[in-house]
């Protein structure tokens, strides 16, 4: 027994060390890496559009399979474009219109100083009023183009994932040692597949939803680059959790320092957050059904650690990553208690038992 139990832990305290090492790669690694998590998304996403192109009838006519990439890939290409106009714009006229919204800024410190006396000493506003708002718009307009260099890196591993995609079926049947195993590898990849558009597909609608009823409210507030904050919301929605809540801050603190009364103000706020929780806790919870099946808890952990590694990105690709890799251990048999604790209720739907 006490053999057993050192066993045991020695296998617990492998599995961190590889825990730990993997994390520290992924870490340093960050700048090769993400650039092709990024690029293989966009190229899932370019299969996934194009399966949906298949799906069109025009009497006896089918698109064929040509069309349907370049049908995928233009529309990719062309909501690219129309997020690059709006950011770049915004972010232009954000920069010209810095130093007003800087002195709009210290007038509101200044008031709530002298009106609020016990706000001020609850809250240190002085760290607030050091903002340089010209200066924090140009470093976003800096990473902004480092985001858009990185594309030609993206594209070109793009470019290479459709070379490889015609061979990649003869791959994974080539790696089978036998016929029901190539069929259960064949399975595990439609699961992971099937959850993973299930995922993109709910998250997009409620967010696409979410962004323009809260533009809606922005533009009848009369809130500046509302646009660019409906855009904001939308990749937002995307981070689990804290992500809705960020989006609501931006545009409010924006209507805070643009206008002069309290009542457009309240109704950005108010009416976003209304919206953002409606969506969230009611309409996204209803489509996405069991078909997410991770623990509240593994997704905050999640979150933080891919954040922490990669950044905003690994924020994004947290979610996906960690519906993956629990789909994957729990086709093994020596990890398959791994993904039972980091599922929501100890039960997955997937039976393939490679």
């Amino acid at each position: 027994m006490e053999q057993l139990n050192q066993s045991r832990l020695f296998v617990v305290a492998l599995w961190f060390i590889i825990i730990f090492i993997t994390g520290y790669v992924l870490a340093i690694a960050q700048k090769l890496l993400i650039p092709l998590v990024l690029a293989f998304f966009l190229w899932y996403l370019v299969n996934m559009l194009a399966v949906r192109f298949g799906r069109i009838r025009i009497g006896n006519w089918v698109p064929p399979g040509w069309l349907q990439y370049l049908l995928s890939g233009f529309l990719l290409v062309l909501i690219l474009l129309l997020i690059l106009n709006i950011v770049t714009g915004s972010i232009s006229a954000l920069v010209a219109s810095a130093s007003d919204y800087q002195e709009n800024l210290m007038q509101l410190i200044n008031e709530l100083r002298d009106r609020h006396r016990l706000f001020a000493m609850a809250i240190p506003l002085d760290p607030i009023s050091e903002i340089n708002f010209e200066e924090l718009a140009r470093s976003v307009v800096a990473d902004f183009g480092s985001l858009v260099a990185s594309l030609v890196l993206i594209a070109i591993y793009m470019f290479f994932l459709f070379m490889e995609q015609r061979y990649m079926t003869g791959k994974l049947a080539a790696i089978s040692a036998t016929d029901k195993q190539s069929k259960r590898l064949s399975k595990l990849l439609k699961e992971i597949d099937h959850d993973v558009q299930t995922y993109l597909g709910v998250k997009t609608f409620v967010s696409l939803l979410t962004a323009v009823i809260s533009w809606g409210i922005m533009w009848l507030a009369g809130l500046e680059f509302a646009a660019f904050w409906a855009l904001l919301i939308f990749v937002l929605n995307f981070i689990p959790n804290i992500g809705s809540i960020i989006a609501t801050l931006f545009p409010g603190f924006m209507a805070l320092i643009q206008f002069d009364t309290l009542t457009p103000v309240l109704i950005v706020i108010f009416g976003v957050g209304i919206v953002q929780f409606m969506v969230g806790n009611i309409l996204e919870p209803d489509l996405m059904g069991k078909s997410l099946n991770i623990s509240p808890l593994v997704i905050i952990i999640s979150l933080v650690a891919w954040g922490a590694m990669w950044g905003v990105a690994g924020m994004f690709l947290s979610i996906p990553i960690t519906m993956v890799a629990i789909l994957i251990m729990y086709n093994f048999d020596n990890t398959r208690w791994i993904a039972l604790l980091l599922s929501r209720d100890g039960k997955l739907k997937v039976e393939t038992n490679l």
